[in-house]
């Protein structure tokens, strides 16, 4: 059972493990979603799996964390949309990118709404 008030945490962590699953066993269509290339490197699922390993963290953190430690999945989730927005801006990565900076900045957001309350 997950902690109500962290809602958007729940949400977040959602949102990561199903890009996590896309990147790991559907990774071209993500990747064609947000104008990037297909590939056949490894990387990309490498990096999936990675992303895996963070929704299990989160749901970790939602189930046993405090507040305190919740407060530090803002800051994660705003450097992740501060540098997604920078590889953007400077031509490195397409400019769709800054959706998903804009998905974690969002739920960072709530997040910190919510802990206000």
């Amino acid at each position: 059972m997950t902690n109500k008030r962290y809602l958007s945490l729940t949400i977040q962590a959602i949102y990561v493990c199903l890009t996590s699953l896309q990147l790991i066993f559907i990774p071209n269509t993500l990747l064609g979603m947000f104008g990037f290339e297909p590939t056949t490197e490894i990387w990309i699922k490498v990096f999936g799996v990675v992303l895996l390993s963070l929704s299990v963290v989160y749901y970790g953190i939602i189930k046993y964390g405090n507040d305190d430690v919740v407060s530090f999945t803002i800051w994660s989730r705003i450097l992740v949309g501060v540098g997604f927005t920078l590889f953007s801006i400077l031509g490195i990565a397409p400019i769709t990118l800054i959706l998903f900076a804009g998905i974690d900045v969002a739920t960072a957001i709530w997040t910190w709404f919510e802990l206000k309350k």
